[in-house]
């Protein structure tokens, strides 16, 4: 068959003819129109066209400056693009304000990775506010390669001197409404940032630990005796502690039962026992001993005897006695039913002690920044804690104080930043309360504590109408939640958050302001005036600038020789909520 012509079927379609290529070329095209939108002053123009419209403005929450943007950050960016771009069509002066967290930690630990651990204040502020803008330039650029309108010319950014004194003045603020106060408590603190740490800044790891069962020699037999209706003790008794801490031990200072449990009189081959009874035969299998119940008694009876500490016959440095409180977190869960009590490392150790009267300058603190015990502690001066565990369990033994010990693996909080375990240590702490307190320098006491403020801010409705009469309205809604069960979860966490540390030990963060006594740790009287002059050094300066006044400077010579100028910062996550 003879070939036929080829049919030109494009010729016969009446298709219509456009511009737009056949590929969308996405990677190569898309960065000439953000080039484009930004040499043409589009979010400008946006702006000029709704001159006089209902505002409605989206005040970024900042990102961090420390890094490559991420996935989480492009999310966060085109969702808040698309929120303020619908405002506009609506009819609103639709305002996108970029901004950025410009302090704190993690800019330091990048700095020490660049430039080494020991660099002095002065070279870190420099060294973190060069860095900060070089990750702030950086992550704009990737930001607007997302195609996000806003105020890129002007964004805030936490670490302009304005911004870092508007945050001196916010924090007078707060001390003036009451809310703040300088507290020895527990709180999380990491060997590696030499600081305390929030909630926030803790994540949970595995952890191999060495557990102890511990016996405390009784001071009072003659008093335990009456307390389980025996006639005498015919051999010495031991309060039997269970802990995975055995850093802690040496701290000892209390131990805690629960007055409604029941508690044994055990007698055994190394001596009478006081354990829960609902542990004796548990904890008898631990330490391979046999034994009797002679008698049992509620926990309430033996509150107030005393007990040596476990090392007090080894060395005098732990010549003391550990008394006997109350307190319902002692469980018959695990252990013993007896929690060994060191105040300075754990909050429920620290409020029960000081709730029994323990005065909070006698409470043990050997442990330093660093997680070594203090040079003159006694057996164990200048040995790191997680190093000293095997020396702590071997002179236990030596003691005749240990019963059992073993290796576990369990959840343990850990830094969020360097990987690393932290502990409970108690320091001496700014904080802002959440519950009812006045301060030396309250000038405007506030109607209601902090906690009831913010819940009745939850509890707050309104609405937000998209138009009126044909003409937008912002509306009035104090509180908004999108979706509404977020209203019960941020109730929750706030009706149930501990006071908040607010003070950091480190160099790149605005300043808390504070002159302390050197003997009575107390303000210094003229607080609030000083808070003023280092808000307007700071609006000059920087925080630079308030780190080199000295306190002459502040002070005058005659109180500078009898205050400390405090070197504290503000924990970064008040720089943000204070913008």
């Amino acid at each position: 068959m003879a070939d036929q012509p080829a049919t030109d079927y494009r010729s016969t379609l009446n298709l219509p003819d456009t511009p737009f290529p056949m590929r969308g070329d996405l990677p190569r095209r898309e960065p000439a129109w953000v080039k484009a939108w930004d040499e043409q002053g589009v979010y400008r123009r946006l702006r000029d066209a709704r001159v006089g419209a209902p505002l409605f403005v989206l005040h970024d929450g900042p990102p961090y400056a420390n890094g490559q943007i991420h996935m989480g950050h492009a999310v966060n960016k085109v969702l808040k693009d698309m929120v303020v771009k619908a405002r506009q069509l609506a009819g609103y002066d639709a305002q996108f304000v970029p901004g950025w967290d410009c302090h704190g930690l993690p800019i330091e630990n990048a700095i020490e990775k660049l430039h080494g651990r020991h660099l002095g204040r002065d070279q870190m502020q420099a060294q973190s506010r060069a860095f900060a803008a070089e990750q702030i330039g950086q992550q704009m650029a990737d930001f607007k390669r997302l195609g996000v309108l806003g105020e890129w010319e002007h964004p805030y950014r936490t670490m302009d001197f304005a911004n870092e004194a508007g945050e001196i003045r916010a924090f007078k603020r707060v001390i003036e409404r009451g809310f703040v106060y300088r507290g020895l408590k527990p709180v999380y603190w990491c060997f590696d940032c030499g600081s305390s740490l929030a909630e926030f800044e803790i994540e949970y790891a595995d952890k191999k630990s060495s557990t102890v069962d511990v016996g405390f020699l009784c001071a009072q037999p003659a008093e335990l005796a009456a307390a389980f209706g025996v006639p005498a003790l015919e051999k010495d008794a031991f309060a039997m502690i269970w802990t995975t801490t055995a850093w802690t031990l040496p701290a000892n200072q209390a131990l805690n039962l629960n007055p409604a449990l029941d508690y044994a009189l055990v007698d055994t081959e190394r001596g009478l026992l006081v354990l829960a009874a609902s542990l004796v035969q548990k904890c008898l299998a631990r330490y391979g001993l046999t034994g009797t119940v002679l008698a049992t008694a509620l926990g309430e009876k033996l509150g107030g005897l005393n007990f040596h500490h476990p090392l007090a016959h080894v060395d005098p440095g732990y010549a003391r006695l550990s008394p006997v409180y109350l307190a319902d977190y002692a469980t018959a869960e695990d252990g013993t039913g007896i929690v060994h009590s060191s105040p300075a490392y754990g909050v429920e150790d620290f409020n029960s002690c000081v709730a029994n009267g323990l005065e909070v300058d006698a409470i043990l603190n050997p442990v330093q920044g660093n997680g070594t015990y203090a040079a003159d502690f006694a057996l164990f001066g200048g040995i790191g804690i997680w190093k000293a565990v095997p020396q702590i369990i071997s002179a236990l033994r030596d003691a005749g104080r240990l019963f059992a010990t073993e290796s576990i693996s369990h959840s343990y909080p850990h830094c969020w930043r360097h990987k690393s375990p932290v502990i409970y240590r108690a320091a001496a702490q700014w904080f802002i309360r959440m519950d009812e307190g006045v301060g030396v320098f309250t000038k405007d006491k506030a109607p209601a504590t902090l906690r009831q403020t913010a819940l009745a801010a939850i509890e707050q409705t309104g609405f937000y109408p998209e138009t009126i009469d044909g003409n937008p309205q912002a509306g009035q809604a104090p509180t908004a939640f999108y979706p509404e069960n977020g209203r019960a979860r941020l109730r929750d966490m706030i009706a149930n958050r501990p006071d908040w540390c607010i003070s950091r030990q480190r160099s790149w963060g605005v300043p808390l302001p504070f002159f302390l006594h050197k003997e009575s740790g107390e303000l210094h009287p003229r607080t609030m005036q000083i808070l003023d002059q280092a808000a307007a050094i700071v609006e000059q300066g920087g925080i630079e600038a308030w780190s080199r006044a000295s306190a002459e400077q502040i002070l005058g010579a005659a109180d500078a020789a009898q205050y400390t100028k405090s070197s504290d910062i503000l924990e970064v996550w008040f720089d943000s909520g204070s913008t």
